[in-house]
């Protein structure tokens, strides 16, 4: 029976499986943050001074981790359907960071001048922090 069966639909049936799992794999692994005890809990300041300072010495204690970064809301954007949450420091440069889809309820509760606490993945710095997939924490309040 599958010997008639051309080879262009088994190709196309393995190339389906592997796309599919791809998908729910980065799916699961995005909502994992949520769950996951951060490496590191930090300042929005003290972030963005161990960059500024030292580029390279950041980029090895913080790219690629779970991060939790807390400090007040400077601004809120909703561009190009991405809710982004950006963070004030005593610099010109600010910590960004990219929420999670499934943060628009949480998103409500915030506003501007909020202290707020965002656990996210850290990717570096370009003039800003950058942080993805985050969960924004409002049951956190220390300092």
């Amino acid at each position: 029976m599958y010997k008639n069966v051309p080879i262009f639909l088994k190709w196309m049936f393995v190339f389906s499986m592997v796309c599919m799992t791809s998908l729910i794999t980065g799916c699961s692994y995005q909502n994992k943050v949520k769950g996951v005890t951060p490496k590191f809990v930090v300042a929005s300041n003290d972030l963005i001074k161990e960059f500024s300072e030292n580029e390279q010495l950041a980029n090895t204690t913080y790219v690629n981790e779970v991060i939790e970064v807390f400090g007040k809301v400077k601004d809120i954007s909703k561009l190009n359907n991405r809710l982004t949450i950006i963070l004030e420091t005593d610099s010109d440069a600010g910590i960004i960071c990219d929420l999670n889809d499934c943060e628009q309820e949480q998103l409500k509760q915030i506003k501007k001048n909020q202290l707020i606490h965002i656990k996210g993945i850290c990717k570096g710095y370009l003039k800003d922090v950058i942080l993805l997939n985050c969960f924004i924490d409002l049951t956190n309040q220390h300092e």
